[in-house]
């Protein structure tokens, strides 16, 4: 899979988990929870793979550098807010309404580069490149998350 496709895959999956928080209610506290921390920690991880292995290329571009920067920007913020929303009950009204604006940015984010920033990428990327990057990105992207689980130290001290 390519790096454009790749990083679609992740979108869609973001959109999906962003819709059912959106229809959640806060009386669904631990589902809302669960929800927004799978989701918290997958765009963190994406962000991050994002940067090395697809942003990194194009910061170096003359025609994509600002894009690129602009692109950075936009993950800060929107990790920001996902750290914000963790001082938050997830049954409270402030959690509902900084949850609205960052489903409003990363879905605005995630809509950009697909429309605008993509086509601009894909004029400069090769689809060999293209290929290596995608499987860059997933290979990357297994060991973060596996590398961010927590560890069960009782079951590790049983196996040694």
């Amino acid at each position: 899979m390519n790096i454009f496709d790749r990083i679609k895959q992740d979108h869609d999956e973001a959109r999906e988990v962003i819709e059912k928080l959106k229809a959640s209610t806060p009386r669904a506290e631990k589902t809302r929870r669960q929800l927004f921390d799978e989701l918290k920690l997958e765009m963190w991880v994406h962000h991050k793979v994002e940067e090395a292995v697809f942003y990194s290329f194009l910061r170096e571009t003359k025609d994509m550098h600002g894009e690129a920067m602009e692109a950075y920007n936009e993950h800060h913020m929107a990790n920001g807010v996902f750290e914000e929303l963790d001082t938050f009950p997830v049954d409270s009204e402030e959690w509902g309404m900084k949850f609205k604006a960052l489903s409003e940015l990363v879905t605005h984010h995630m809509d950009e580069e697909e429309k605008d920033f993509f086509p601009l990428a894909k004029k400069l990327i090769k689809p060999d490149m293209a290929k290596l990057m995608g499987e860059r990105f997933d290979a990357r992207k297994r060991v973060v998350l596996a590398a961010l689980q927590p560890l069960d130290v009782k079951a590790e001290m049983e196996k040694a």
